[in-house]
């Protein structure tokens, strides 16, 4: 499974000051990862229900009334 962020906060070539995404990785309902775009496991230690949340994190957006800057997927490693 593959997910793609666009190029905002750490991934812009020129970072704008304030703008990063926050990242959380869950296992089985436990946080597991923070920040992180990119996590390896070894497939015992990946087995389980796994869900990831995105969020945009900038001082251009007062309020996100819509949640347009923040996403989330889950998936099952077997």
């Amino acid at each position: 499974m593959s997910i793609c962020l666009l190029e905002f906060g750490d991934l812009r070539t020129k970072p704008v000051k304030g703008e990063h995404y926050r990242i959380t990785w869950s296992k089985d309902g436990i946080v597991k990862y923070d920040d992180k775009t990119k996590v390896t496991l070894k497939t015992e230690d990946a087995k389980g229900i796994w869900k990831v949340n995105v969020q945009l994190v900038t001082s251009e957006v007062r309020k996100d009334l819509k949640g347009v800057l923040q996403d989330s997927a889950t998936f099952e490693v077997k």
